[in-house]
């Protein structure tokens, strides 16, 4: 090997000591460019993103389980309880009452219990008639579930510490 070629080659790396420091440099903006949305997130909000994904993840796997001539069914719809149908055993047209003595329920459970809405401390569902495709908040549940398109929100009027409205959860 060439005594020259390798000098010329070891100039152009960089030294030990500059490349952790371009490592620290970067590692450095990056924390301050996250440690606003650290800050603001706060605990309550984190517990209500959290419960209000689990019910969402249970409601997308219930219309996913069942359908109805091809099309897909949503809990609640057909005037079925909504609380039986995600917390209980379901058949593939989502009705949940038990026929005879043989379980001929196949789905569900999906969620052991409704989830507490951590902001207003209740975990009862407000349910959203038929024809009403936008939830009305009020407050007086944990939940509100919106039966013509399957969404489910946390019954909460106004906007959050970071000011960010909760029907955008």
């Amino acid at each position: 090997m060439n005594v020259s070629h390798y000098s010329k080659t070891m100039k152009k790396r960089l030294p030990l000591l500059e490349s952790f420091a371009a490592v620290f440099a970067v590692a450095t903006v990056a924390f301050m460019t996250a440690l606003p949305a650290i800050q603001e997130t706060g605990e309550r909000n984190v517990d209500l993103q959290d419960n209000l994904s689990l019910i969402r993840t249970a409601v997308f796997r219930f219309s996913m389980d069942h359908e109805m001539d091809g099309t897909e069914v949503h809990p609640a719809q057909n005037n079925n309880d909504f609380e039986l149908q995600i917390l209980g055993r379901t058949r593939s047209d989502g009705s949940t009452h038990q026929r005879g003595r043989f379980e001929d329920r196949f789905f569900g459970p999906y969620l052991n219990a409704m989830p507490v809405n951590p902001v207003n401390g209740l975990s009862s569902v407000r349910i959203m008639p038929s024809g009403i495709s936008e939830p009305i908040f009020n407050g007086l549940a944990g939940w509100v579930y919106v039966t013509d398109t399957g969404k489910i929100f946390a019954d909460l009027a106004g906007v959050d510490d970071r000011g960010i409205a909760f029907s955008e959860y």
